[in-house]
């Protein structure tokens, strides 16, 4: 029988979601599952479609900053009822402003662009 990756991600998050204190054990098992039944080079697909799982199952959504300051920045911990889960970087390159990655939504509010978009004119 096949697996699709989102079955088997959406089994790896339950098994997960259903005994957290066995984590190590059930990662374990689950790699050598994959191996087993010949799979092992869905683990990408099968990783992106555990972490839809995951923000669903726990009504989270991602958000990403990256910003040219040092400071980490303040962002609501809830977005249209749903739990934000907030990844920040520094990137100097970026001059000043910064990039703001909410779900497949992606906001680029940097010097960095602008300047780029001045040399086109």
């Amino acid at each position: 029988m096949k697996y699709s990756s989102k079955q088997l991600a959406t089994a790896f998050y339950e098994l997960l979601a259903d005994k957290p204190k066995e984590h190590k054990q059930i990662v374990s098992r689950f790699a050598a599952f994959l191996q087993k039944i010949g799979v092992t080079k869905m683990s990408n697909e099968i990783t992106r479609q555990f972490e839809i799982t995951r923000l669903k199952k726990e009504n989270a959504i991602k958000v990403e900053i990256v910003s040219a300051e040092k400071n980490r920045p303040i962002f609501p911990t809830k977005i249209n009822g749903k739990k934000t889960e907030l990844s920040w970087r520094t990137d100097p390159g970026l001059i000043a402003g910064a990039i703001i990655k909410i779900g497949d939504i992606r906001i680029d509010n940097s010097i960095t662009r602008r300047l780029s978009e001045l040399k086109k004119i």
